[in-house]
């Protein structure tokens, strides 16, 4: 019987940081914070599991390695305008959300298709701080016409939305973006490096203990659909069958 691709994949929680993880760092005193004016989502009725918080993060501009930390240490209210559509949570002192370049990220629950409005307060050098976004949540839909994974066509592993802490096995992959879409871009991290490699074109080979990021983007709603690759040839690995 085979196996799925999916379940091949590992999970790690690299956007998840806890606060004490962070360092202290000089603090720009004229901060000024937003959120896009609007926001695209997907929501995948068939795996309800990809709709929640940790999968579903909008990241607020202007917040970077030197002023996140003091930002959540307060807590951060999150509110949804209809939330029939979307739910909140108040993000407090235990945790939150960064992304890979620092920035403080919001989570949300998607419920069902439609539209909303997302407001954030927080407080920074004893200001408050609010800033909105409306958001529509639109039906998830593969982005790859066609992606072939050292060899292997595996574009029914993405019928349905995965999340963005789940990291696929693969060294070569070819992309054919389906109707609509485009590669947005792909890019390689080695861990350890103070940047990444932006790789031209819809095609990657990982070098040796790297990863790639690769990020879809629907042309006409702006959309954008993202896919974590740890380098492994899987081709010359008889444990690892799709």
């Amino acid at each position: 019987m085979k196996k799925s691709f999916l379940k091949g994949a590992s999970i790690f929680l690299a956007s998840v940081l806890t606060v004490g993880m962070c360092s202290a760092y000089s603090v720009n005193a004229k901060a000024k914070f937003s959120l896009p004016k609007k926001t695209t989502l997907s929501y995948d009725k068939k795996n309800n599991g990809e709709n929640g918080f940790y999968t579903n993060v909008i990241y607020i501009k202007g917040t970077n390695r030197s002023n996140s930390e003091s930002i959540l240490r307060n807590g951060m209210k999150v509110k949804s305008s209809n939330k029939k559509v979307i739910s909140t949570k108040t993000f407090g002192k235990d945790y939150y959300l960064i992304a890979d370049n620092n920035q403080v990220g919001i989570g949300v629950k998607l419920k069902k298709t439609g539209s909303t409005k997302i407001t954030a307060k927080f407080k920074y050098k004893g200001k408050t701080y609010s800033v909105k976004t409306t958001v529509k949540v639109i039906k998830y839909s593969n982005p790859f016409k066609k992606i072939v994974v050292d060899g292997r066509d595996c574009t029914s592993d993405f019928k349905n939305k995965n999340g963005s802490g789940i990291s696929f096995m693969g060294r070569n992959i070819k992309i054919t973006p389906n109707k609509n879409w485009r590669v947005k871009s792909i890019y390689t991290y080695k861990p350890g490096a103070t940047k990444m490699k932006r790789v031209k074109g819809s095609s990657v080979t990982i070098p040796t203990n790297c990863r790639a990021f690769i990020t879809m983007e629907n042309k006409k709603n702006k959309l954008t659909e993202k896919v974590t690759f740890d380098e492994m040839d899987t081709s010359e690995d008889p444990g690892f069958i799709f």
